[in-house]
This record gives C-alpha cells, sequence and structure tokens, in this order.
C-alpha cells in the first residue's frame, strides 16, 4: 500500500472515530438540554485529530522512507483532484441548502432563535457536520480513485 493511500486510510478512520463520538455526544447533550462544555469537547476532537493525524503521517514517512518517491503526477493527482471536487461541490450544496432553510424560515416567519446559546450551537455543529461530512467523503473517494497498483 502506498503512502498516500494509507494515510487515506487513517484519516478516514480516525476522522470517522472521533467526529463520530464528537457527534455522538453532541446528540446526547442536546436530548438533555445541556449545550455546555460542548466547545471543548469539539476543541478535544480537533487536538485529538491533529496529534494522531501529525503522529500517523510522520510514522508513515519514516516506514516508508526507503519507497518514498514523488506524488506521482498521473493517475494518483486525478483521483486526488476529482475526490476535492466533489467533496466542494457538497459542501456548496449543504451550505446552500442551509442559506435556503434560513430563507424559508424568513419568508415564513418561524424563528429559529439563533439568538439563544442553544440555536447558535446547533448552527455551529451543523456548520462543522457539513465540513466533516465533506473531509470524509473527500478522503474515501480520493481511496476510491486511486488506481490498484
Amino acid at each position: 500500500m502506498s503512502h498516500r493511500r494509507t494515510h487515506l486510510w487513517i484519516s478516514l478512520i480516525v476522522g470517522l472515530a472521533v467526529w463520530g463520538a464528537y457527534f455522538g455526544h453532541f446528540l446526547q447533550q442536546m436530548r438533555r438540554g445541556d449545550t455546555g462544555g460542548l466547545a471543548l469537547w469539539f476543541l478535544g476532537a480537533l487536538a485529538v485529530i491533529v496529534v494522531v493525524e501529525t503522529v500517523a503521517t510522520g510514522l508513515i514517512a519514516w516506514l516508508f522512507r526507503r519507497r518514498a518517491r514523488e506524488l506521482d503526477d498521473g493517475p494518483t493527482l486525478q483521483a486526488a483532484l476529482k475526490a476535492s471536487h466533489v467533496a466542494l461541490m457538497l459542501l456548496i450544496v449543504l451550505a446552500l441548502t442551509a442559506a435556503a432553510l434560513l430563507a424559508l424560515a424568513a419568508l415564513f416567519g418561524w424563528s429559529l432563535d439563533l439568538s439563544a446559546s442553544r440555536g447558535q450551537v446547533v448552527a455551529a455543529n451543523a456548520l462543522l457536520a457539513m465540513v466533516v461530512i465533506a473531509e470524509l467523503l473527500r478522503a474515501a473517494l480520493t481511496l476510491a480513485l486511486i488506481p490498484r497498483r
């Protein structure tokens, strides 16, 4: 398995595990009506992602150092570009859907109560979920599009 493929697998697995735990905790907190501490959970999840991926990438680079080669400009780069484009389009669709929902709420006079802390927490986590979904899609799609050697 190549350095790139190994890194993508680690990124995908760590992302699913860490963000899955975070959003599971978020949903439990929302059911209880308690939004306190979510900022610390977010910062903790972010720190775990950064540390684990940094350590894993360094370890992979060290283990693969004898087989290291430049990123090939052919199929691997094309797979990454295609996957990034699809992830960007998904992120745009998610953002535009959120904007449309806010516009419809305003049109019909519905209050989403974004001035209260609970509404702000929900909005922030919805935006975070959009980014996490797009990033996990990018990693998974890149893995699917990289040709097997």
